[in-house]
């Protein structure tokens, strides 16, 4: 069997300090040091190895910390920094990974810590190691019966007071359902084909000739599923600007807009471009999309994106959608607003999201809404549409916003029905919501969870 060398656990180590202990973004430090890596077989499986094990020790952050506190002598929160992340990483392989044998987890920690600063600490790491490889199937979890919130926290690694929240909003039954789809460990991601650029069967083609497995989903318009297949960016179909990633729900943000050809188009917070991109390519490449963000390196990621997908309509400008810009009021056919939210609806995707998220900022997010979208009210000509939309599952960012929007502003709600497809229609009060002009999509295996909703100006 193949052990992964103990370099690979270095970069999880460094991957998981990152992210844990400095607050980094999991997606993107994971995305960066696996870019370090080359093509190579061996390199693929060391990717494989590092993606892994740094996002199922982020996933399940506090159900290690609740494993190695059961025997420990010292309490996870005190120990220090690189001890705390070198077990986590350790116990994950020994709770979590049947392939890798609980002696190769064992000794290969002992090793790193043997060659760092804290080398007279490797006895302690062994022996904590060595008892849970041996206790594993012994270990005591908090039972449903006593203590659901607890129960919870544990078994999803969910902070206590994220689970109390997400039940009061949602209920037992939809958040249980939710979370149980935190820990996917599929590597397949979904893409957009821009059929303005080429007929969608022949896209699909062109992607079996690069030996990808490719599933169509019925779920959203122009959506596949791509199996497995590595790094995109490698493909044919991405060079050539056939498709974006872009997850089944995001899609539906331009799908139920109404886009017409020769629209003017304002994406407020536009990055990383899938909207903005999906709006050009349901245009086909006519009318003027301004695709807005405050940071550069982020415009640079929508130009990039657009001069891939050959879109020659998209204009992208620096600036906060909290700021009002009057040279756009009453010029734009259709404004989006995807607005910056908790991102508690891609937590299987960004699961540190979990852990820095504060109540604080979930009211923090809502107010700024408030200001984005009044902004967005302004833009819109007689009769333009006003997509409100975010990733995240709280009311406070979503319903009650809604709720304020048509209360304070002349617009009225546009039935979103036709735009979506049976399957959608069919998932819990769907079919009522649409008419109303909202979607709620709750996390599951398929997609994120994200609300979007649609508003016509009177």
């Amino acid at each position: 069997m193949n052990i992964m060398p103990y370099n690979s656990r270095k970069i999880v180590l460094n991957i998981i300090t990152d992210v844990l202990e400095e607050k980094k973004p999991s997606h993107i430090v994971i995305k960066n040091e696996q870019d370090k890596l080359g093509y190579a077989s061996a390199d693929n499986v060391n990717k494989a190895f590092i993606k892994r094990v740094s996002k199922g020790t982020i996933e399940r952050k506090i159900t290690l910390d609740y494993i190695i506190d059961q025997y420990s002598n010292t309490p996870v929160k005190k120990m220090k920094p690189f001890i705390r992340e070198l077990l986590r990483m350790s116990v994950y392989q020994i709770m979590y990974m049947d392939h890798i044998p609980d002696r190769a987890a064992c000794n290969e920690a002992v090793k790193i810590v043997k060659e760092s600063n804290f080398r007279n600490l490797s006895s302690f790491v062994n022996g904590v190691l060595r008892t849970i490889s041996r206790e594993k199937n012994n270990i005591k979890y908090p039972e449903k019966s006593d203590d659901i919130y607890k129960y919870m926290e544990i078994r999803y690694s969910i902070p206590e007071w994220l689970v109390k929240f997400l039940i009061e909003e949602n209920g037992i039954s939809n958040t249980e359902e939710m979370l149980d789809c935190l820990f996917s460990d599929s590597d397949s991601i979904s893409v957009r084909v821009n059929v303005s650029k080429m007929a969608f069967e022949d896209v699909v083609e062109l992607l079996k000739k690069d030996k990808v497995e490719v599933e169509i989903t019925p779920l959203a318009d122009n959506i596949i599923i791509l199996k497995n297949p590595g790094d995109i960016k490698r493909l044919k179909a991405f060079k050539m600007g056939l498709i974006q990633p872009q997850d089944i729900s995001a899609a539906y943000v331009s799908q139920v807009a109404g886009v017409k050809p020769g629209m003017m188009v304002i994406d407020l917070c536009g990055a990383p471009g899938g909207k903005t991109l999906h709006v050009a390519d349901l245009m086909n490449n006519t009318g003027k999309i301004i695709s807005r963000d405050i940071y550069e390196h982020k415009i640079e990621l929508i130009r990039e994106n657009a001069n891939r997908c050959g879109f020659t309509n998209i204009e992208t400008e620096i600036f906060s959608a909290t700021e009002y810009d009057d040279k756009y009021e009453g010029k734009a056919d259709l404004v989006i607003a995807d607005v910056p939210c908790s991102g508690l609806g891609v937590m299987k995707k960004k699961s540190d999201i979990k852990y820095n998220i504060k109540t604080d900022n979930i009211f923090e997010l809502a107010e700024m809404s408030v200001s984005i979208l009044t902004n967005a009210v302004k833009y819109l000509k007689k009769g333009g549409i006003l997509i409100f939309s975010t990733c995240t599952i709280t009311k406070e960012e979503n319903d009650y916003i809604r709720e304020w929007l048509l209360e304070t502003f002349d617009m009225e709600t546009s039935d979103i029905t036709d735009y979506l497809s049976d399957e959608i229609l069919q998932i819990g009060n769907n079919k009522d919501t649409a008419k109303e002009g909202f979607l709620k999509l709750f996390i599951t295996e398929k997609y994120d969870g994200f609300y979007i909703s649609k508003y016509i100006k009177k």
